[in-house]
């Protein structure tokens, strides 16, 4: 089981390593989607790992039945956004590296007999393993999209 944590754990940090690097290579001003500048990548990021924070947070600290502000993930991600338009990319990047260490702080001191219990996500219900799971495809979905784009538009 220890194993299939570290596996998990690095897979995380890989995926963010590399959505990183693809995203290092754009510009402030470049669009990721017709409503998202590079700024604003970070900011949906940002959110949904603050928003995970707390589900961590207070499932190790045995809260359970906690509301979280969620109707759709539409209105999450502008939410999200939203909440930091007034930071810079940088600032909003840096968000999302305090959110990860914070997550990934809390996600090495569950045990790892503790991956495949279900917890309550305002989405639904996921083990901490299907949690690390979609969060990396998500990332690399996210990489895989921004370098398609990149390819097949002359303005990068």
């Amino acid at each position: 089981m220890d194993d299939e944590k570290t596996h998990l754990l690095k897979q995380l940090d890989e995926a963010r390593a590399y959505l990183w690097s693809v995203v290092a290579a754009l510009e402030p001003s470049d669009k990721l989607n017709p409503q998202w500048n590079k700024r604003d990548f970070f900011a949906h990021i940002a959110g949904w790992e603050a928003l995970v924070f707390q589900v961590f947070r207070d499932y190790v600290a045995g809260i359970s039945d906690q509301s979280y502000p969620f109707t759709s993930v539409d209105d999450a991600n502008r939410n999200f956004v939203q909440t930091r338009q007034s930071l810079t990319a940088d600032d909003a990047r840096l968000e999302c590296e305090i959110n990860r260490f914070a997550i990934r702080t809390l996600l090495q001191n569950i045990p790892a007999a503790d991956y495949h219990t279900p917890i309550p996500f305002p989405w639904g219900s996921n083990t901490i393993a299907e949690f690390i799971q979609g969060a990396v495809e998500h990332e690399l979905d996210h990489a895989s999209s921004i370098v398609k784009m990149t390819r097949t538009n002359p303005l990068y």
